[in-house]
């Protein structure tokens, strides 16, 4: 069975549970137009009850309405130039770091994350489309951990600005946090392509009783996606297991829910079967005797608002468009586990076939003359990668197990 999405069951302001409980965020208003505090995990007393501007999706473009004055709003990065033209200090800035003040108290209805890309201070946008991700990073060195926030894709030559929903997290929005910009340019100041990017990151926190429950621990399975980290897939010699190999993980014994939160995409072209940009993969979670599975794809990239941008931003993809922020897929896997339960979670990418993907058109593949079969884009008539048309199949994957209590 392939699911596109499948989002958590809300009936009447509750958030239900199979496990028999549920978590309500009931708010009783008083003539004023505050509410007063109840349960929600916050510090009690009343809070503003105005309608939260919503971004319409799927695109979720910035509008004038996004920061009502009732808002807190916290910044993280501010014109930041992203770019690369170099590996010595100060020539790569792929990665950007910022430290973020989060207010101690809360609770927050809703949180929502602002990116505001832009061409730098010379106007020369990055000419390519190119992957991205915000995430929240806790710890240090080795004890560092990853939470992706928000995925998106550059547009071609132009900026654009989004939202994402992170209320998930608002949990872990305290104090001062690390956020992460990571753009995937392979240009500069100086280059023929552009000269970079400039983003400013900014949290717009809505205070109030959260509408629904917001989970209690969230724990990334699989991120490498979060920095230049890919899943490739079609090699034999490049196993899965081995990129994302399994992970074995304890179920709170006071859970009361638990859902899977993916933000995947593929990439590269010119392969058997055009993947894995161009061809659709089902992605499968397995634990215990419990699974889920998806197809991530994009079919509606030439509806894409940003329609001035360059290159061929309005064909299909799998699971993103060029100048869109990814839409993550949420999977409620409560009915499928029990509290206290230990699980080996396991992932697979399969073709339209149920079978592992196997790539005809790869470097060594070919025959005594190095010709390969299947190919949608040899080049030089050739097996191997060229970086243009035929480049190597990948996808980026990351996987969060959210927690209920």
């Amino acid at each position: 069975m392939r699911l596109r999405s499948m989002a958590l069951v809300v009936v009447l302001g509750l958030f239900l549970l199979p496990w028999g409980c549920t978590v309500s965020s009931e708010v009783e208003s008083d003539d004023d137009g505050t509410a007063q505090g109840g349960s929600g995990g916050g510090t009690g007393g009343s809070y503003p009850t105005y309608a939260i501007p919503e971004p319409v999706g799927p695109w979720n473009l910035c509008s004038d309405a996004d920061i009502p004055a009732e808002a807190t709003v916290v910044t993280a990065h501010e014109q930041a130039d992203q770019y690369w033209v170099g590996w010595e200090d100060g020539e790569n800035l792929r990665v950007v770091d910022a430290p973020a003040v989060f207010p101690e108290a809360g609770p927050w209805r809703r949180v929502f994350l602002q990116v505001n890309l832009e061409c730098p201070a010379d106007g020369l946008c990055d000419w390519w489309d190119r992957g991205a991700t915000i995430s929240l990073v806790e710890g240090q060195g080795d004890a560092e951990q990853v939470i992706e926030l928000a995925r998106h894709m550059t547009p071609y030559r132009r900026g654009m600005c989004f939202l994402a929903d992170v209320t998930d997290v608002a949990s872990r929005l305290r104090g001062t946090q690390t956020i992460r910009s990571f753009i995937d340019t392979w240009v500069g100041p100086g280059h023929n392509n552009g000269s970079g990017w400039r983003v400013t990151t900014r949290f717009i926190m809505h205070p109030g009783l959260p509408e629904l429950a917001i989970p209690d621990e969230v724990i990334p399975v699989w991120n490498p996606n979060a920095e230049d980290r890919l899943v490739d897939v079609g090699d034999p010699e490049k196993p899965l297991a081995e990129q994302l190999p399994p992970q074995e993980i304890t179920i709170p014994a006071d859970a009361t829910g638990a859902r899977l939160l993916f933000h995947v995409t593929g990439h590269g072209q010119g392969n058997l079967g055009n993947c894995a940009e161009f061809c659709d993969m089902t992605h499968r979670v397995t634990f215990g005797d419990g699974s889920v599975e998806f197809v991530p794809w994009r079919d509606d990239c030439q509806s894409n608002p940003i329609d001035d941008q360059q290159g061929t931003w309005g064909f299909d993809r799998a699971g993103w468009c060029p100048g869109a922020v990814v839409q993550p897929h949420s999977v409620d896997i409560t009915g499928q586990i029990q509290p206290g339960q230990t699980l080996t979670f396991g992932y697979d990418i399969l073709d339209d076939q149920g079978q592992t993907y196997l790539n005809s058109c790869r470097p060594g593949a070919g025959d005594a003359n190095n010709v390969c079969t299947g190919c949608v884009s040899n080049g030089a008539n050739n097996c191997d990668f060229n970086n243009n048309g035929h480049t190597s199949p990948y996808h980026r994957v990351g996987v969060q197990l959210l927690i209920y209590r």
